[in-house]
Parts: C-alpha cells; structure tokens; sequence
C-alpha cells in the first residue's frame, strides 16, 4: 500500500469506528495485474491488450519513459472522511504530486500534503535522481545526498505518486469496469477514453492472510487501519482515464470513488485522484542534481556534539585515538 494511501488512511480510521472485533483477512492487490502488455511487436509497435486496460495503470515511470520518451506529469488526491448520520466531513486531506521523468532515467518527484490541521500543517517531500546519485529534501529542508539509496527509495517515492490512479483501482477490485468512451487528442497524439463505473456493491473478496503479527496482535491504531484495508466495501467510482493510442501509457486522468466499511456501514470515506501528462519529449527539462547538497548525517551533529562535550568521544575520534602511530 502506498505512502499516499496509508496516509488518508490514518486519518480515516482515527475516528475509530470500525476497529471492533478481530483482524480480518488481508484484501487481496491483484485487482489491476502486474503486467500490461505482451511486449513490442518485430516492427517496434507494443502489443496492448484494449479489452484489459486497467492493467495498463501498472506502469511505472520507467517503463512509461521507455515508451514516450521524457515527460512531466502532475497529479492530486484528496480524501474526505463522513458519517451517513450528518454529512459533515469529519476528515480531510489534500495531496499534489509532480514527477519530471527524462528517457535517460533521471527523475525528479515531489510531493506536499496537506493535512487539514490549518496554517503551517503542511508537509512535504523532494526527491531527484541524477547522476547516479540520490537526493532528498523534506518541506523548507536543504538538500542532502543520499549515496547509500542507488535510486530504489527513490524509485518507489516516485512511482507512489505516479501511479496513483492504479493504487485507486486496487482498492475497488474486481468490481471496477472501464468501458471504451471513443477517441481524443492529447498533447498532439492520439488517445483512447474510458469511463469509470462500478459494476456492484460487494465487499472486496479476502485471500490468504500473509502477516505475521506479534503475541497478542498489532496496536490500536493497525487494527484500524487493518479493518478497513480488510473490509472496505466499493459504493461508487466514476471518472474517466485517456491512454496513449500507441504506447498505452496513462496520460489523464480523473477518478472518483467512495467506499464503506463492513463493521461500520455509516462510514464513507470519498477519494479524488486527478493526473495528467503535461509535457513531452523536447518541451520538458533536463533533470539536474541540486546545487551545492548537504552531505548524508547518519547522526545529528547536535546530538554528536553533545556527548562530546559530555565527556563522550565520538566512534571516529575513539578509533583514531586508539590506532598506533606508524613506525619511523
């Protein structure tokens, strides 16, 4: 479950509701599949398969980079939290996402929330990957290099924004219908729309449990989490998606889905996803790594420098102390 998911989650469930009883079986992620197409014919067409194309939201940024070529996308979620009894929105948050995708695979992600807690409760993360090298930077936060990253953190943060729209579809499972909706033009290049329907209202079907708790089962706030990753009820979705014609990349967006939970069926919590393609090829700009970073703090100097002055001699100064002087 992504970083974005996870955080509406905790919103949603700290009303508390649904958490009695015992921890369900974990819902299944295999509503929109791994693979999206059989690979590129012999004469460098790739082989889409229309009749699925909720599969095609798997794509990564990579894989959709390979295709396009360099791109910018921009996209948003939000997540409002309600009781059936009043109406009233109980919780809400609001996300903006931006990716900077070049062919070379360098990339740039950001990501700034909003929480609802008012002036200053804004939160956020940076992240560029270029020359081989990682850097990240919370809200207001310098720059620092992340050398012992290699671009797998960096990857993921990425393609939880990215894929966005394909997190959405898992969560509604089976029960989520893309109905073809004709041709358009987007970016110069040609599309194809589908909107979004919900063919029945049904729990989301339960596999295998594959966690493995402690005696005594997960805290509070995981079990509410867990009740509702676990027995969320799909009640709409709505939107339309636009693919590329001749790559099948995703490029726009708009999703709008709503579920319950079975132990609290009062419950509804309403997402909105938005993403859109904003750029291609020559029109977006090269990826570059931040100017003048601050090296990786694997402690913080405060901390470092007040133990020293306590008596503490750092691991570094300790070990040069100890090494013998070479010998004349």
């Amino acid at each position: 479950m992504s970083r974005w998911v996870a955080a509406w989650l905790a919103c949603a469930l700290a009303l508390g509701a649904c958490s009695r009883g015992a921890v369900p079986a974990a819902a299944p992620t295999s509503a929109v599949p791994s693979g999206a197409t059989s690979g590129a014919t012999s004469g460098g067409a790739v082989a889409i398969d229309w009749e699925q194309p909720v599969a095609l939201l798997a794509l990564d940024a990579d894989e959709a980079a390979r295709r396009l070529g360099s791109f910018e996308w921009s996209g948003t979620a939000s997540f409002t939290v309600t009781t059936q009894a009043d109406g009233t929105a109980r919780v809400h948050a609001a996300e903006r996402h931006r990716v900077r995708q070049s062919a070379d695979g360098t990339f740039e992600a950001d990501a700034e929330i909003d929480e609802g807690r008012g002036p200053g409760g804004e939160s956020g993360k940076h992240v560029v990957f270029a020359g081989g090298l990682t850097y990240a930077r919370a809200q207001f936060a310098p720059w620092r290099e992340r050398p012992t990253d290699h671009g797998r953190d960096a990857r993921r943060f990425r393609d939880e924004s990215f894929n966005m729209a394909a997190d959405l579809a898992r969560l509604q499972g089976a029960a989520l219908r893309l109905t073809p909706a004709g041709d358009a033009q987007l970016l110069g290049r040609s599309a194809r729309r589908f909107t979004v329907t919900l063919a029945s209202e049904t729990p989301v079907a339960a596999g295998a449990d594959p966690r493995d708790f402690p005696a005594g089962g997960p805290d509070e706030e995981t079990r509410r989490h867990l009740a509702f990753l676990d027995g969320r009820i799909p009640v709409s979705a709505s939107g339309e998606l636009a693919f590329d014609a001749a790559t099948g990349v995703l490029l726009q967006a708009h999703l709008s889905a709503a579920f319950s939970v079975k132990d609290d069926p009062r419950l509804r919590v309403q997402v909105e996803v938005t993403g859109e393609v904003k750029a291609l090829g020559p029109k977006v700009a090269a990826v570059v790594a931040p100017r003048n970073p601050l090296k990786d703090s694997r402690k913080p100097p405060g901390v470092a420098l007040a133990l020293e002055r306590a008596g503490f001699k750092s691991r570094e100064k300790a070990a040069a102390a100890d090494e013998p002087a070479d010998e004349p």
